[in-house]
């Protein structure tokens, strides 16, 4: 987590807001193309190590509120739907080959107790909201109600990092960059780990 949430953004600080500078110059050039790649990207993330805070911040920084917590959230809806097919169609071997037996495990125990409450909360959560996704494919849980309860949690994480990454285009703040690539979703996962232990008590 460690590494492709905090480590590399921060290593690749130069190179990310060198990106970041590439992304809004093709937003202006080929918009469809740019929103097509990041959300791509997004999509992928259920099953390669993409920075997704890195990836959502720059669609708000190039496409702007708006549009950009649109391209967002159809990425994140992309993985969400990618996640459950996993977890309910592609069968618990391969999930538990991807995700790793103890982790996945683990997850399915939570999202049987919390269900939709637990995908909600996770959702800024990385590596945790990858693996609810797939447990709730395992767990059957209805499509159409995940598809709704996904709807609505990854509207609220697209409108977070799309207003961050506007605002740091806005300002001309690469702070405010890093703070959506990497602040946030670092923040997320230490109030998780913080909970969890607090439940293990």
């Amino acid at each position: 987590m460690l590494v492709s949430v905090v480590a590399i953004p921060l290593i690749f600080r130069d190179q990310f807001i060198a990106a970041s500078d590439a992304v809004l110059a093709a937003s202006g050039e080929r918009p469809l193309a740019a929103a097509a790649l990041i959300v791509a990207a997004l999509t992928l993330d259920l099953f390669l190590p993409v920075p997704n805070g890195v990836t959502n911040t720059l669609a708000g920084a190039a496409f702007g509120f708006p549009l950009g917590t649109l391209v967002i959230w159809l990425g994140l809806m992309g993985a969400s739907v990618a996640g459950y097919a996993v977890g309910r169609w592609a069968a618990a071997p391969l999930a538990r080959r991807l995700l790793g037996a103890d982790d996945l495990d683990r997850a399915h125990r939570f999202a049987e107790r919390a269900g939709p409450v637990a995908l909600i909360l996770s959702r800024p959560v990385p590596i945790l909201s990858e693996l609810l996704i797939i447990a709730a494919g395992l767990a059957a849980m209805a499509f159409a109600r995940f598809v709704i309860v996904m709807a609505l949690a990854n509207l609220g994480v697209a409108m977070l990092f799309a207003a961050i990454g506007a605002a740091a285009v806005e300002r001309a703040s690469s702070d405010l960059l890093m703070l959506g690539a990497v602040g946030l979703p670092l923040a997320a996962w230490l109030g998780w780990q913080g909970v969890d232990r607090w439940r293990a008590r």
